[in-house]
């Protein structure tokens, strides 16, 4: 199939008006999620990295049936789950605020190690 240019160029903007438009659903949707909770956005994530991260992660989600990760921030995380069909959803998480035991890391790095 032999494309020109052009069209090239409209599939491509396609393609980032999608991704577009999926970041601004994502961005309100964890807004709305924070507000549900009787949080602000701002005061969890004033610099928008965790903003930043929710929407990139959405999109590697709704590729994947049956993620689940959580993101964390100032003591409270967004969860990003999705279902079989792709349908991605947030949902806010208590994050523990504080440096974890040092044998607790030792023990998960040696963990790690062995299992090389």
């Amino acid at each position: 199939m032999n494309q020109s240019i052009w069209e090239r160029r409209q599939a491509v903007a396609s393609r980032l008006e999608g991704q577009a438009q999926q970041e601004r659903s994502v961005l309100t949707e964890l807004t709305a999620t924070f507000t549900a909770a009787s949080l602000r956005l701002e005061d969890v994530d004033p610099r928008g990295c965790l903003r930043a991260s929710v929407a990139a992660v959405a999109q590697v989600a709704a590729g994947r049936p049956g993620f689940n990760l959580v993101l964390g921030a100032v003591g409270h995380g967004i969860r990003v789950q999705s279902d079989e069909h792709g349908d991605v959803t947030l949902s806010v998480v208590t994050m523990a605020v504080g440096e974890p035991a040092p044998r607790a890391v030792a023990s998960e790095l040696a963990a790690l190690l062995w299992d090389r």
